[in-house]
């Protein structure tokens, strides 16, 4: 069963949803509309403090939010959650990941991409905030400014691209060549997003280059051992994007990426 989780508190998150349960035949089921192995469910909470639905005992749990950017830069993207460091801002647990959904995020991400408008762009994020979750899951977000967020156009292709990777996946229609970890990079990783797109790379988990070190001076690559393991598929190497990083970080990189058994890849 795959839940597809909506806040009341978040206007994209609310437009998605609904133009799932109206565009794709879901019927109300008792607490939940349901199609097929799909439910929706709502919350009227904050989705990055939604520990609770691991209560629920479903296969995978996809949260549709709006998506935030400082710098006000509209996207549909995807991300896995957890918090790489020593603070928990936006929920989760300090130096905690979630279980990872590659093989769901990278169909996602495939599906996000042949709808990206122009001005728009589909990328992976970065692993952050909460919740803190066992189950598999992933959000869907969209936004990035004031008008995207309460786009309801844009709320309804990308419901519509969301359910159709959503099908594939559960299908086993998904084409990919590998499942990885990436580190490096920034927050939105074009590069990491690109060669999910073109080659297949299913990502599990992000660890950014500025999540590699806290502000105390120490690191978070004893992080990399949850990142190695939370996954739905084992990842089979990390790729680094190389030139992000300095070469004394990355020889620290490189040495734990040995230590736990994993290969790695430049980009």
């Amino acid at each position: 069963m795959i839940s597809i989780i909506y806040s009341t508190l978040d206007i994209a998150s609310t437009n998605m949803a609904h133009a799932m349960i109206q565009r794709h035949g879901f019927s109300k089921d008792g607490d939940a509309w349901r199609h097929g192995n799909v439910e929706i469910r709502e919350i009227n909470s904050p989705l990055v403090h939604s520990e609770f639905l691991d209560d629920l005992k479903t296969d995978i749990l996809v949260m549709l939010s709006k998506h935030s950017s400082a710098a006000g830069i509209a996207a549909f993207t995807t991300h896995s959650t957890g918090n790489w460091g020593n603070e928990a801002k936006l929920g989760g647990t300090p130096k905690r990941l979630s279980k990872a959904a590659p093989l769901h995020m990278l169909a996602v991400l495939k599906s996000l991409s042949k709808i990206s408008a122009e001005g728009m762009q589909a990328v992976y994020e970065a692993t952050h905030h909460g919740p803190l979750l066992k189950t598999p899951s992933l959000f869907v977000e969209l936004g990035g400014n004031k008008e995207t967020v309460e786009n309801t156009s844009l709320a309804e292709k990308e419901a519509d691209a969301v359910m159709q990777a959503l099908e594939a996946a559960e299908s086993g229609a998904v084409e990919y060549s590998k499942v990885v970890i990436g580190i490096g990079g920034t927050h939105y990783p074009s590069k990491f997003s690109m060669l999910a797109i073109q080659k297949g790379y299913a990502f599990s988990h992000i660890m950014p280059k500025y999540a590699i070190f806290n502000p105390d001076g120490s690191n978070n690559l004893d992080m990399l051992d949850q990142a190695a393991t939370l996954s739905t598929n084992a990842p089979e190497a990390a790729v680094i994007e190389w030139k992000s990083i300095n070469a004394a970080t990355r020889n620290i990189i490189i040495a734990k990426l040995e230590k736990i058994g994993m290969q790695y890849e430049k980009i």
